[in-house]
């Protein structure tokens, strides 16, 4: 996702670059493209962010269901131990 949002930015620097030309101001055209494809790139990365925060809050909530079921298999050993005796 990092190197999406990076090649994003560089895209969009390149292709505002392209339309730029040779004079010493841009336009109204490409300001309004600069300022586009800077959104863009601002969207990529938060939705980048906001679905790494996803990640990271679901691979916690898995690790604990884990542990819970280590503990749930521990405790099934021990009662059928129990049950043995």
């Amino acid at each position: 996702m990092k190197n999406f949002c990076n090649l994003s930015i560089m895209l969009a620097f390149v292709f505002s670059i392209s339309f730029m030309g040779c004079t010493s101001r841009p336009n109204e055209e490409q300001m309004q493209a600069l300022k586009e494809q800077k959104n863009a790139a601002l969207s990529a990365e938060n939705t980048s962010t906001e679905r790494r925060r996803e990640r990271d809050r679901l691979q916690s909530e898995l690790n604990k269901k884990r542990r819970e079921l280590q503990e749930t298999k521990s405790e099934l050993e021990m009662v059928k131990e129990r049950l043995t005796q």
